[in-house]
This record gives structure tokens, C-alpha cells and sequence, in this order.
């Protein structure tokens, strides 16, 4: 995890507000992952990303 990929996965949670299944369905579009949109696959990639970033995955901005 770097924080450029944290900080678009910040971009998609918090800014533009993607649910986990949409980001995870956007980091396979973005990354070439291969996770088929997987609900718990974009709940931890933004729980990482808040961590690399230095916030509380537990802030209602994350949830």
C-alpha cells in the first residue's frame, strides 16, 4: 500500500463516497486486481488507507 493508492481510495470512500463493493470493483478496474468487486476486499483497502494516511478507519468519514 503507498499513499498515492491510499489516497485515491480515500478519494473514492470519503470524497465520492463509493461503497466497499464499488471501490473494491474500482481498485480491479484501476490496479488490474482481480477481487470481482469483493465487499470485504474494499472494506480492507480502506481500512489500510486510513492507516497509511495516518486517520482512524473507525471515523464515520471511512464508514
Amino acid at each position: 500500500m503507498t499513499p498515492e493508492i491510499a489516497r485515491q481510495v480515500r478519494r473514492w470512500r470519503v470524497e465520492e463516497e463509493c461503497s466497499w463493493r464499488v471501490i473494491a470493483a474500482l481498485a480491479d478496474q484501476t490496479w488490474a486486481t482481480d477481487t470481482r468487486g469483493n465487499q470485504l476486499f474494499g472494506e480492507d483497502l480502506c481500512r489500510e488507507s486510513a492507516l497509511v494516511l495516518g486517520e482512524d478507519p473507525n471515523d464515520d468519514a471511512w464508514n
